[in-house]
């Protein structure tokens, strides 16, 4: 018994929000034990708005980090090991695009909160909070998610969303 509550401590809970969840375009890489151990645990919520968009050439969903604005988001939680995170994070463009935290995430009434990790795109231009705001992704015909894998390296996204550190007033 202690060998595995040894190896379940080394686990982390990730929220997705977008394209990594079940049935969506980048679920694959989730699933795929070569990039590390991944293990759905939950379907939860925000325990904040934020503005969910779909922006950029590719259609790609973005959790803005703007807490207060949009509606409360949901999406699954993951328990994942170091070396999915470092996937993901390879995925997600941490640190260039996107922001890893931790922040709570609602489990469910009555079930209270978990501090999950999630990808939040904390540098964008302020043209983003002009879309559409959504309370959950769903690849759809209006909008399709073009994986990394067919995009054309002359167009990267950050050439879409003119990557400026945006000042939040409080």
């Amino acid at each position: 018994m202690c060998n595995l509550r040894k190896a379940s401590s080394a686990l982390h809970k990730l929220f997705v929000y977008g394209g990594l969840k079940y049935g969506q375009p980048s679920h694959s890489i989730l699933a795929n034990n070569a990039n590390g151990l991944s293990k759905f645990w939950c379907r939860a919520t925000t325990t904040e708005k934020y503005p969910l968009v779909i922006a950029t050439r590719y259609n790609i969903p973005f959790l803005l980090n703007k807490p207060g604005m949009g509606y409360y988001v949901t999406g699954e939680i993951y328990e994942v090991d170091d070396k999915m995170l470092k996937s993901l994070d390879n995925l997600e463009d941490c640190e260039d695009i996107y922001l890893r935290e931790k922040r709570d995430m609602n489990i469910g009434i009555g079930e209270g909160t978990v501090p999950c990790y999630v990808y939040l795109l904390d540098k964008y231009p302020e043209k983003l909070l002009n879309l559409p705001f959504l309370s959950s992704y769903e690849n759809g015909p209006a909008h399709p998610y073009v994986p990394r894998n067919q995009r054309h390296h002359k167009h990267p996204p950050n050439e879409d969303l003119s990557y400026t550190k945006t000042t939040v007033v409080a």
